[in-house]
């Protein structure tokens, strides 16, 4: 009998100090980071925290992540700065960061994707933590 994985939880930020500390932990403990920006109103939004976090494959594979949220419903002074520091214009928007706490902006979702979609988004290499050699020789 299959057991479904434990449903994923997502620490919430709501604001740019709170997400630097969230980022500055995970990339002590060496974690990609998913950073989930949405707001109530927004129905892909609901669709993707009702439809593709739940899938099974999908969950465990963001179990490896530190999982933010920040909910910028109240369009308050500091979800405002919020949006404008990670550059967010549409919901949902999926942000991610690797290991080392580096920004991914080519890893980045906006809208609404699937669980099959999203689960193979999540298997590429730059979520994953390169030996340091690696990166070094790999840098731009």
């Amino acid at each position: 009998m299959k057991k479904t994985p434990a449903a994923l939880t997502f620490t919430p930020v709501n604001s740019i100090s709170e997400l630097q500390h969230a980022l500055s932990i995970a990339a002590k403990q060496q974690r990609p980071v998913i950073l989930d920006v949405y707001a109530a109103w927004c129905t892909p939004c609901v669709a993707l925290s009702q439809q593709t976090f739940p899938a099974s494959k999908v969950i465990l594979q963001l179990n490896n992540f530190t999982r933010l949220k920040a909910d910028v419903t109240a369009n308050s002074a500091a979800d405002i700065a919020l949006m404008q520091y990670l550059n967010v214009i549409g919901f949902p928007s999926l942000l991610f960061w690797d290991p080392q706490g580096h920004p991914l902006p080519q890893a980045r979702i906006s809208g609404f994707i699937n669980a099959d979609n999203f689960s193979d988004h999540l298997q590429q290499p730059l979520f994953s933590i390169a030996p340091p050699s690696a990166s070094q020789t790999n840098a731009k």
